[in-house]
């Protein structure tokens, strides 16, 4: 009688799969990583933008304009510090203010911000703005009507009820 030939693999062939397996594993548990990290430089990025324009809208709006000033504010469960200087004249009566945000306990800005904003406060422009009637315009009658425009060949006959 023959030896019966065994179906399967071998115990070499499993550990060649399986290494390469494991290779490529790495690979993606090193792709998925750096994905991570980016995510949570953007996200950080943005943020930190987010928190330069609240303290830009700040300074268009206030009656004070420091030239430096620095604070701290919480955004996404997060501390951001900011600081905010401008240099002593102004141009054009426009002060040029430079605002850098970092994360807590950061040395490099996250974000840096560049805005103008007026000298001078003016509080008639900060007043909520008051709603005037609308006048109608005076409309000929011959074009108070919409113009007779042909519906379009394919589309259906409005029915008339």
């Amino acid at each position: 009688m023959g030896k019966a030939k065994a179906a399967g693999f071998t115990l070499l062939e499993i550990l060649v799969a399986l290494a390469i397996l494991a290779i490529l594993m790495i690979g993606l548990i090193k792709i998925t990583n750096n994905n991570i990290q980016n995510l949570w430089h953007v996200e950080n990025k943005t943020i930190a933008a987010i928190v330069a324009a609240n303290h830009a809208t700040e300074l268009r709006l206030g009656k004070d304009k420091p030239e430096y000033d620095k604070g701290v504010e919480t955004q996404a469960g997060r501390r951001w510090y900011w600081e905010a200087k401008r240099p002593v004249t102004t141009t054009l009566g426009l002060w040029h203010y430079q605002i850098s945000v970092y994360l807590e306990g950061g040395k490099e800005p996250y974000a840096t911000l560049v805005t103008l904003v007026p000298e001078v406060y003016d509080e008639k422009a900060a007043e909520a703005p008051t709603e005037e009637p609308e006048q109608e315009a005076d409309i000929p009658e011959e074009q108070a009507e919409p113009p007779n425009i042909p519906a379009a060949p394919d589309a259906p006959e409005p029915n008339d009820q």
